[in-house]
């Protein structure tokens, strides 16, 4: 019986072998029915992950929102004067794409950590006198006799940019709110893993001056391949003296009685290479209240510069100066008549992470008088690099006192700055 039952499951078994191996195969057509049934399987799955956003958020608002910022703090060591430590500054950008034309920027800003409110004081007259750093300290800002305790931060909260965008044409965009003026090279770009050494140069701090924005209307483009423009139409500078740096409004309630005109062309057509050149001009910068009875306080501003890359080596260099009218001036003013400097900065990267420069600056912001007011400063550092958009900075920093009775300010700087 045993051998009877093994002899069944044997031919049972075989004669299922057999049964499978007479099924019939597919056909040509059958396989190539299967091959384009799964090509059309992962082209669904190659365009689903292309989109992004699974179905029901792909039009949900952020994403087209964007958010970043840069940040950067210090410590600064003025031989005899200073010994500083700072969170210099923390900028928040919130950018919305509204459609393939229209987008909104904006720049919210924090300079040395914190605002505090002044208490009560009856007498709000306060002078600033800047020691040349261009950063306003608690001892620079004096004040008249309060009648009560007055408190003062050095902080200070600025919306920097506020503005939309708008495509109008090909190559041709335009807009409105509150913008960078579009001058020299650090004030349009000035995150701080984008130029060299802890502090921005002197020259575009103290002349243009840098961070300068203004609330108005602002068109762009390129004209040819490599040639664009900007044309800016704006609120002005307000200021009586001819002080440049105090004159800025800020666009808090800027006095609109006289706006100013700003007209700069670039030309990038060369790979690394950027040359531009701007001009500003302001019918009355005092805003319709001349130091001089009847007289406007007409300015203009010319400024150039140049900054290449090529390989390891970098070199930017930037003139600017103020021509204002000096019979508008008030004669303790007229020395601002004219305010000028200009600055070299050759840069080297020794390592893909570390890069060495040197800069020598000369800026007078009274160069129109006989008397010696103009500043020399030379600066050597290092950058280093820990990603490409966060950086230790060091440097070292001798700068010439024109007031001889007051000592040159040498010193060193470490910082440190990132941008996301």
């Amino acid at each position: 019986m045993l051998k009877k039952s093994l002899l069944a499951a044997t031919i049972a078994a075989l004669t299922s072998t057999a049964t499978a191996q007479t099924a019939p195969l597919p056909t040509l057509e059958e396989l190539a029915a299967q091959v384009r049934a799964q090509q059309a399987q992962i082209e669904a799955l190659t365009a689903a992950a292309e989109q992004g956003p699974a179905a029901g958020t792909a039009g949900a608002w952020y994403n087209k929102t964007t958010v970043g910022g840069y940040g950067e703090a210090y410590f600064k060591r003025i031989d005899g004067l200073k010994d500083e430590f700072d969170a210099y500054r923390m900028v928040l950008f919130v950018g919305h794409q509204f459609s393939d034309k229209v987008r909104f920027h904006s720049e919210l800003e924090v300079e040395h950590a914190y605002v505090k409110d002044n208490d009560t004081n009856t007498d709000t007259s306060c002078v600033v006198t800047d020691d040349g750093d261009g950063i306003i300290e608690v001892g620079e800002i004096t004040c008249g006799t309060p009648s009560a305790k007055t408190t003062t931060s050095a902080g200070y909260v600025a919306v920097e940019q506020l503005f939309v965008e708008y495509d109008y044409a090909a190559s041709h965009r335009a807009a409105a709110g509150q913008i960078i003026v579009p001058v020299g090279i650090i004030n349009e770009t000035h995150e701080p893993d984008t130029y060299n050494g802890v502090f921005r140069p002197a020259v575009e701090r103290e002349i243009l001056p840098t961070t300068w924005f203004e609330t108005g209307l602002k068109f762009s483009g390129e004209v040819l391949p490599g040639v664009s423009y900007d044309a800016m139409y704006s609120s002005g500078l307000k200021s009586a003296t001819g002080s440049v740096k105090d004159g800025r409004q800020r666009g808090s309630k800027a006095d609109g009685s006289d706006p100013a005109g700003t007209l700069r062309l670039k030309y990038t057509g060369v790979p690394g290479l950027e040359i531009g050149a701007t001009w500003h001009h302001q019918a009355d910068m005092s805003q319709g209240v001349p130091s001089v009875a009847k007289e406007k306080l007409e300015a203009d501003l010319y400024s150039a510069h140049v900054a290449w890359q090529q390989g390891r080596f970098g070199l930017r260099a930037l003139v600017a100066d103020w021509d204002l009218d000096r019979t508008a001036l008030a004669t303790a003013d007229k020395k601002r008549a004219d305010q000028e400097g200009w600055y070299v900065e050759p840069s080297f990267k020794v390592l893909p992470k570390l890069a060495v420069f040197a800069r020598y600056s000369e800026w007078d912001a009274e160069a129109a008088d006989n008397s010696s007011s103009q500043y020399q400063e030379s600066v050597v550092g290092v950058n280093w690099y820990l990603h490409e958009r966060a950086v230790v900075k060091a440097d070292l920093q001798h700068r010439d006192n024109p007031d001889r009775t007051k000592v040159d300010e040498d010193g060193f700087n470490v910082g440190v700055g990132f941008s996301f």
